[in-house]
């Protein structure tokens, strides 16, 4: 248990919080999230109520630390690979098959399909001219990713999937999605997008890094940070569902043999009479890459909503005024 002038963290009520939550998503879409770092996707459980002592255990290595006004977690949980290519190869086929069962029951909803197509409409990748000198440097880099229609679809997928965060702050390149709290506080969603914009440019998609922060309003243009996860997530599902950068591997990595991989990201050169080259991408990937994200950001909504009530229900604003 950590607890610092306004915020009493309880390592283990949060274990039997997430031990509830666990019965309560068996057999539905949303179970896909225990498989990434708490059940081993290669075991069939059956009834996890026969499985309580083990989830119990495997729920019990989280461990807060707090400095002054920042929370950050460890999780101590072990995983089940050997770390051998056959290890690593299997764990990845179980989990790639759990999540895309998981995807087949969450796109038949006609809600999430049609909210996913209002919001997916944008290139994915932009054509780049440069020299035949300049090709090969360049190519380093590719896919050649959208940035802007990339970042204004991740604050779509907020907006969509985070509702209750319905106002806005913004100071700088730092956007604050947030909703009243607990008297003159405020929760709120925090990022500024920036290492997904520099990743972005080296051919590189990651999900957005959001911070879980309660402030107090000082005027229009001015907050007061009195808490700050490190984190937007729940600790037990980090990630809840597969990070993007594996995910984009997945779609552009094979295995030829163990010791071979080709890489084909839909990158294509076309070289121009005038000396130059245009480099575009046929698309194989793209809709695969909305997908998940929407996907994934449905799956941060669920566990993040047990993680932000545990967060809730340890902040005491009568403390921290006192």
């Amino acid at each position: 248990m950590n607890k610092f002038v306004h915020i009493e963290l309880n390592e283990k009520k949060l274990t039997k919080d997430t031990l509830q939550y666990i019965y309560s998503i068996e057999n539905t879409y949303r179970e896909y999230c225990l498989f990434i770092r708490i059940l081993d996707p290669r075991i069939k459980y059956g009834d996890l109520n026969n499985h309580m002592a083990f989830l119990k255990k495997r729920l019990s290595q989280i461990e807060f630390t707090i400095d002054y006004d920042t929370v950050e977690y460890k999780n101590k949980i072990t995983g089940f690979s050997d770390n051998t290519h056959k290890s690593i190869t299997e764990l990845g086929k179980k989990i790639s098959e759990k999540e895309n069962f998981s995807k087949e029951i969450f796109w038949a909803s006609a809600d999430e399909e049609k909210a996913y197509q209002s919001i997916s409409d944008f290139d994915s990748f932009e054509d780049k001219i440069v020299t035949e000198k300049k090709l090969y440097h360049v190519l380093v880099n590719s896919p050649f990713f959208n940035v802007k229609g990339w970042i204004l679809y991740y604050q779509n997928l907020l907006d969509v999937k985070f509702p209750e965060f319905s106002e806005k702050f913004v100071s700088g390149k730092t956007i604050i999605k947030y909703k009243p709290f607990k008297d003159k506080y405020f929760l709120g969603i925090e990022t500024d997008y920036q290492s997904c914009k520099n990743n972005f440019r080296k051919g590189w998609w990651e999900e957005p890094e959001y911070k879980l922060i309660i402030f107090e309003k000082l005027g229009a243009k001015k907050i007061n940070k009195v808490v700050t996860f490190e984190k937007f997530i729940h600790p037990h599902f980090d990630p809840p569902a597969l990070n993007f950068m594996p995910f984009f591997g997945s779609k552009t990595m094979f295995d030829v043999s163990e010791i071979e991989t080709v890489f084909d990201n839909g990158t294509e050169k076309e070289f121009l009479d005038d000396g130059t080259v245009r480099l575009y991408n046929i698309d194989k990937i793209s809709e695969d890459l909305k997908r998940h994200a929407y996907f994934y950001y449905d799956m941060l909504y669920h566990t993040t909503k047990e993680f932000v009530k545990f967060a809730e229900d340890a902040f005491d604003p009568i403390e921290h005024n006192s």
